[in-house]
């Protein structure tokens, strides 16, 4: 039976726990991990988030619900890119959503939107760079980050997704870390205790628009992004290591969904209680 209840039809939506989930990590590393937090930085990247989201709306006749989406990049850009630029935050927050409806193949936007707003903000300019250590290795944190992301994908049908890339790139960091360089075992929880790390596996690489829509498939595609990313950060030291790797493996996903049927994700009705 539906809901006539507002409420309980936004709780209905994953968004709005993604919303609380990012915007309470935003808060902890602001006040707990004391950040180098400018508030313009943050308020520009969200109102160009926002009000792109508001225009692209009007301009391709889409509902202004897709804004809790805005929301949900913009809370993502404003805890992994750094810079101290207005100029870049805003254009990173207007690329992010603008590729939404640029970037597109068979109504499916092809990349994360706050994947791609970071990767331009990074190579289109000299000011602004992704900042993995940020969260340190606090384990109530990281055990926070953890369920609070766990919780999320299983509403919303992409815990396989984030766990599989976990899996990998922690067992391909071991026999790397601990058998083949032979580095004590600390060094690699060390490696794998990061909270940027497990903010990623949980709410960007798991973006269900962006994912492959068949479940075989996209455990293809989370391994393929854990053997990149390990490649990037240990043999070419390249910091945001996974980020690159979801960028570039984004680039088959039109592909894997033409190969490989499943059913495409629908934010209406990401969540059943």
């Amino acid at each position: 039976m539906k809901t006539l209840n507002p409420i309980a039809n936004q709780l209905n939506d994953a968004r709005i726990f993604q919303i609380m989930y990012l915007l309470i990590f935003l808060i902890y590393g602001t006040l707990n991990l004391k950040w180098d937090f400018n508030p313009l930085i943050i308020i520009s990247i969200i109102l160009s988030c926002i009000l792109t989201q508001i225009i692209a709306c009007y301009i391709y006749s889409k509902s202004f619900d897709a804004v809790k989406s805005a929301l949900v990049t913009s809370l993502g850009l404003s805890i992994l890119l750094k810079t101290d630029s207005i100029e870049v935050a805003i254009l990173a927050g207007f690329i992010a959503i603008s590729s939404k409806y640029i970037l597109r193949i068979n109504t499916k936007h092809i990349f994360n939107p706050a994947n791609i707003g970071i990767i331009a903000a990074v190579y289109l300019t000299n000011n602004a760079w992704v900042s993995p250590g940020q969260w340190g290795s606090n384990i109530i944190l990281l055990y926070f980050i953890g369920a609070a992301g766990t919780m999320m994908l299983f509403k919303v049908g992409r815990i396989d997704t984030g766990i599989v890339f976990l899996l990998t790139y922690g067992i391909i960091q071991l026999i790397y870390s601990c058998l083949f360089l032979q580095w004590p075992f600390d060094f690699f929880l060390h490696k794998m205790s990061n909270g940027a790390l497990l903010l990623y596996s949980f709410f960007m690489i798991t973006d269900p628009s962006t994912t492959p829509n068949n479940k075989k498939a996209r455990i293809i595609w989370s391994v393929s992004i854990a053997v990149l990313s390990f490649y990037f950060a240990e043999i070419k030291y390249m910091n945001g290591a996974p980020i690159k790797a979801l960028f570039i493996i984004s680039l088959s996903t039109p592909v894997i969904d033409y190969l490989y049927k499943g059913q495409y994700f629908s934010w209406k009705h990401s969540l059943k209680f």
